[in-house]
């Protein structure tokens, strides 16, 4: 139930962008919005809405982004993924984002996010077969083209 509640939200939320015209952009940093170590995000962005995909060294995230105003600098979401070290069964964040120069603008962002990820206990070489989910905080820095 909470899943298709998610999933309505972010399409409903897809289509009311695709009204407006967006832009692609790509952005390549680290942390869980990148995929982990090192990344490139793919985005689709509008003046206030950013959807995502990302591929890391050592996994893969999707997410979504937008701002409370047309030329803010912070922009909160969510980003889902999973990534080999720390969440090889999945992660979920809520993020906040600074974008130095704006959201609509080139330039170097930070963010943060509060969520959980999930491990199982043998870690990155063995499988033991139980799953493990805590509270994790994440930071991501990356650059935006």
């Amino acid at each position: 139930m909470k899943l298709s509640i998610i999933a309505l939200f972010f399409v409903s939320s897809f289509a009311s962008s695709l009204t407006s015209a967006g832009d692609y952009e790509t952005t390549f940093g680290i942390g869980h919005q990148y995929g982990g170590i090192l990344g490139a995000q793919f985005s689709y962005k509008t003046e206030s809405t950013k959807y995502f995909g990302s591929l890391g060294v050592i996994g893969a995230a999707a997410g979504f982004q937008t701002t409370f105003s047309k030329n803010s600098k912070h922009a909160y979401g969510f980003v889902i993924g999973r990534e080999e070290l720390q969440s090889e069964d999945g992660f979920l964040f809520a993020t906040y984002d600074y974008h130095f120069e704006g959201f609509a603008k080139k330039g170097f962002v930070i963010g943060t996010g509060l969520g959980f990820t999930r491990e199982d206990t043998g870690g990155f070489y063995a499988d033991l077969g139980k799953t493990e989910t805590s509270t994790s905080v994440t930071l991501n820095i990356g650059y935006k083209f």
